[in-house]
């Protein structure tokens, strides 16, 4: 089975119990041409049921406040299937200045900083509008945690919000990071940490249990069975394994090698879950604490 175009692609990783697929992660390189992520996005949400869907983004092209909105309105639509892959720049569109974009100062820090200090203020925002405040009928006796906050957030990207978008079906989207050997601060701000397997050793002593791993492959690769054995089997198991593959392969790789590595327990298909975070086992995080934020409407 070829698949030459996007017309099946949603729907196939869908059926094959794909856990999630990254959409626009091949924008941190040298991208010649490349379809903006978010509108992949929302195709795919429109047309699967079960499939986590990632998109990446990243803050020298976006401000958090327009990233934080258009995941959590990925995460509705999809009914709490979106991610967000934060990567340091990305380079699918020509902003000029490429490492601070059009948003932070030219004093702001680049690359992992930057990326990093656009997670915490979206994480913020997500935080700001709880879901609760609409669908509880007593406005006087709503709880604490269900009233509309300020975000608050200093820094380079100062934003004082709320967020106009409520919080999603999963508490907010899962996100991802982009990791490079010496993150270790600025990783720690993410949910899973997408790893090259020549960084593993790298990333383990970084990371430190602080961040899920999810380790890079390559779908061409001869040995990745073999290679999924190790990391399954091994003394450190990983906890997600990301695959790379050519449109052209896609096909033949869903229906053929899939349900083999699944067959010999190299790799989990999709369960039951309804969102994504709880289909990944990523607890959402405490801080930052919505209950320390000032409320946006003060009774009189």
């Amino acid at each position: 089975m070829a698949v030459t175009g996007f017309d099946r692609v949603p729907e196939l990783l869908d059926a094959a119990g794909v856990g999630y697929v990254v959409l626009g992660g091949d924008r941190a390189g040298a991208v010649a041409r490349s379809l903006d992520p978010s509108l992949i996005g929302v195709v795919f949400a429109r047309r699967t049921r079960g499939l986590g869907i990632v998109t990446a983004g990243a803050a020298q092209r976006d401000h958090p406040y327009n990233l934080a909105r258009r995941v959590a309105s990925l995460d509705h639509l999809s009914g709490g299937r979106a991610g967000w892959l934060a990567l340091r720049a990305d380079q699918g569109i020509a902003l000029g200045a490429t490492g601070q974009g059009s948003w932070a100062p030219a004093s702001a820090p680049v690359g992992a900083e930057l990326a990093a200090e656009a997670v915490a203020a979206a994480r913020a925002l997500w935080r700001t509008w709880p879901i609760e405040s609409l669908t509880t009928a007593d406005a006087a006796g709503r709880p604490a945690d269900a009233e509309v906050r300020y975000a608050d957030h200093t820094g380079v990207f100062a934003t004082t919000g709320p967020l106009n978008v409520p919080t999603t079906p999963q508490g907010e989207p899962v996100v991802w990071w982009d990791y490079r050997p010496g993150d270790v601060e600025h990783a720690a701000v993410a949910d899973i940490a997408l790893v090259s397997v020549r960084d593993r050793a790298a990333a383990d002593a970084d990371l430190a249990g602080t961040v899920a791993v999810h380790l890079r492959a390559d779908g061409r690769d001869p040995e990745l069975a073999v290679r999924l054995r190790s990391w399954v089997h091994g003394s450190d198991p990983v906890a997600g394994v990301l695959i790379r593959l050519d449109l052209a392969d896609l096909g033949g790789f869903l229906e053929r090698t899939l349900p083999v590595l699944a067959d010999a327990g190299l790799v989990r298909l999709r369960s039951g879950a309804t969102t994504l975070r709880d289909q990944l086992g990523i607890a959402r995080r405490a801080e930052p604490d919505p209950l320390r934020l000032r409320p946006v409407y003060v009774s009189a």
